[in-house]
């Protein structure tokens, strides 16, 4: 029996023709991801809370060439999501790919003494919004032929945390919001994923790069540097292209080793 044609590593990595949205997309790992979605081919949605101005972000993106567009959405607003999904099937059709990225950390307390309003915002954040986008996402993946979402995670999500602990319970639950996506939506060809970044170079971990835990971080990590935003934006893309077909309902650790580490 003749052996299948394999297809080229361009067709593997492609994107062309699909359509993408990105959560939390004015800086950091998802301004870098999503610029990296649109260079594949996708027409990427650029979405960030209205004082970061991602309109005007993406309007920069699209000048150069890139197929951005830029869309203002608080993953708090009931609103805002549908308003999102509602404009991006009405403006391209389609929805290929989510990126959920959208994060923060507000803990400055111990366990058991953070309050509450800190906890309810990330549980807002990363739990509850995630939630409510993807109800809105999934149906339309669905009539599309499927798709792929991509939920940020975390290490702290994946090891027990001293100095942020509900920021980690509110991880863990987003790692286990894209099992249970993978399992109620793979029927539908629709594969859901968590990334569980190390620290990587952006503002948002600025306390570690450039603080006084960098040199004791760096000589943990079995290589000796900390995670770039292009290695985030690789993986994600990999789970929206066809190389990534058949992963599904995974936590991808992308931490330089720092996990298994002693």
């Amino acid at each position: 029996m003749p052996t299948a044609a394999l297809p080229s590593a361009t067709d593997l990595f492609s994107l062309a023709g699909t359509v993408a949205i990105v959560t939390g997309a004015t800086s950091g790992i998802g301004l870098g991801t999503a610029q990296v979605l649109a260079s594949a081919g996708a027409r990427t949605v650029l979405t960030g809370l209205a004082g970061d101005d991602p309109v005007g972000i993406a309007a920069g993106l699209a000048a150069s060439g890139l197929p951005v567009v830029g869309r203002v959405c608080d993953l708090r607003s009931p609103d805002d999501l549908a308003s999102l999904v509602d404009w991006t099937v009405a403006e391209f059709g389609r929805i290929d790919t989510l990126f959920a990225n959208a994060g923060l950390s507000t803990e400055d307390h111990p366990l058991g003494l953070t309050p509450d309003e800190q906890f309810d915002l990330m549980l807002d954040v990363h739990v509850r919004g995630n939630i409510r986008l993807t109800d809105l996402v999934l149906p339309v993946m669905a009539e599309g032929g499927g798709g792929s979402v991509v939920i940020i995670s975390s290490l702290a999500g994946l090891r027990g945390s001293r100095n942020v602990p509900l920021y980690g319970i509110t991880k863990a639950a987003a790692a286990q919001l894209a099992r249970n996506i993978a399992v109620t939506w793979g029927p539908h060809n629709i594969r859901a994923n968590a990334l569980a970044p190390g620290v990587i170079e952006t503002g948002f971990a600025k306390a570690i790069t450039e603080g006084e835990l960098r040199e004791a971080r760096l000589a943990k990590a079995p290589l000796h540097r900390f995670g770039r935003v292009a290695d985030i934006a690789g993986t994600v893309v990999y789970l929206a292209s066809p190389a990534g077909s058949f992963t599904t309902g995974q936590t991808i650790v992308v931490d330089g080793g720092a996990l298994i580490s002693d």
